[in-house]
């Protein structure tokens, strides 16, 4: 019984928090995060498909390392930032076990180029 109350507490609470966060945000909030999160899952994107083709580990490594350092950079607060961590993750891990578009061989220049490209 208590559990089933604390279990109802904590999802009204997230409820309302969700509820109150969404009031508040602007058009233009929201526009900036669209963008945020759009960045989060082209790079995860990107780096799943090298991570699936097996590309050079440090490669890899560089190419995330830098992408995140971008979102982080574009984010204009921790919730902000927070949220394109989660979306780059999550997204990451999905495309991680999916072969890119086109094949690996194909996708090779796209990875080289967006690793140059990305700052």
């Amino acid at each position: 019984m208590l559990r089933h109350f604390l279990n109802t507490s904590l999802i009204g609470i997230l409820f309302i928090g969700i509820t109150v966060n969404t009031a508040l945000m602007t058009p233009a909030a929201n526009a900036q995060e669209d963008k945020l999160l759009a960045l989060a899952r082209d790079s995860a994107i990107i780096a799943g498909g090298a991570r699936f083709c097996k590309f050079d580990p440090d490669e890899i490594e560089d190419f995330t390392a830098k992408a995140e350092a971008r979102l982080s950079s574009f984010a204009k607060d921790e919730y902000e930032k927070i949220l394109a961590r989660l979306e780059f993750k999550n997204i990451l891990d999905a495309y991680t076990v999916k072969e890119p578009q086109g094949g690996c061989r194909n996708f090779r220049a796209a990875f080289v180029r967006s690793l140059r490209n990305v700052q």
